[in-house]
């Protein structure tokens, strides 16, 4: 059977074939454009429970998180084109563990305000959290979500236990994959990824991949990713689990990029390791 492309990705991917070949640099700066703009999704039924259970908040920026519970605090933070209720599987053992949950919306996600997102406003938005309310014990991430996290914590975040769930290892590679479904020329290509750079370094970062910057973080982490995620490779997890001199890897079958979300033994997992 032959796959459904919507109309819009072939207009897409034809226009970048054949203005990448004669204009590469406009070509990576559109593309930049596109890539930085998440659509928002509405919450699934499942995780309507959340919002019942939690109190919305607003901070002054514009950054919208559920707060549930009391205790030391784990703040949770989701993949690209997602959003805080993602996590409504996890909160209630959390809550019955003891901790008070910050689930945040990212930026241009959910609730917050803005239309455009990166791993390194998501670690922006980790950096406002903290100072924001105090003092993180555990951090929780999905997908885009963990890859924001190791930037933060190399940029200076605390936190004493980190759950990093279908977090890709580079964020190179995220921008090669985009580039190579999106079909990009080669020069296209890498006018793309330095365009993403030279913007990580104009707003204060380093531009340093995912990788080369756990190798400086100590905190202790779990690294869960199932073998049949079709969109992040499970060799992201066994190379993060690698490269994080204070990380387990536990792999899990059958669950996807998203499934992984709702099964209760990842769910358990991340209580029990935040818990130590």
């Amino acid at each position: 059977m032959t796959e459904s492309i919507p109309a819009s990705l072939r207009i897409v991917r034809g226009a970048n074939r054949t203005l990448g070949r004669v204009a590469p640099s406009l070509t990576a700066r559109l593309n930049q454009q596109l890539f930085s703009m998440p659509r928002r999704h509405a919450p699934r039924d499942w995780e309507l429970a959340l919002e019942m259970l939690a109190t919305r908040r607003r901070l002054s920026d514009g950054l919208s998180l559920l707060e549930a519970g009391d205790g030391p605090t784990v703040a949770l933070i989701h993949g690209w084109e997602g959003r805080a209720t993602q996590f409504a599987t996890f909160v209630p053992p959390l809550l019955q563990a003891g901790y008070r949950i910050l689930a945040i919306d990212g930026p241009a996600h959910g609730r917050s305000s803005g239309r455009r997102a990166d791993p390194y406003r998501f670690a922006d938005a980790l950096a406002r959290v903290s100072r924001e309310f105090g003092p993180l014990h555990g951090l929780v991430g999905h997908s885009m979500g963990g890859g924001s996290i190791a930037i933060a914590l190399a940029a200076g975040l605390e936190a004493r236990r980190v759950v990093s769930i279908a977090s890709p290892a580079s964020l190179r590679d995220v921008l090669g994959r985009y580039a190579a479904v999106m079909q990009m020329p080669p020069r296209a290509t890498t006018r793309f990824i330095e365009r993403f750079h030279h913007h990580v370094v104009r707003r204060g970062h380093r531009p340093v991949d995912v990788l080369e910057l756990l190798e400086h973080v100590d905190t202790a982490a779990l690294v869960i990713h199932a073998r049949d995620d079709r969109e992040v490779p499970f060799s992201d997890g066994e190379r993060i689990a690698a490269h994080w001199r204070q990380a387990a890897l536990m792999p899990v079958d059958g669950l996807g990029h998203r499934r992984i979300l709702r099964d209760a033994a990842v769910v358990d997992a991340t209580v029990a390791f935040l818990r130590g």
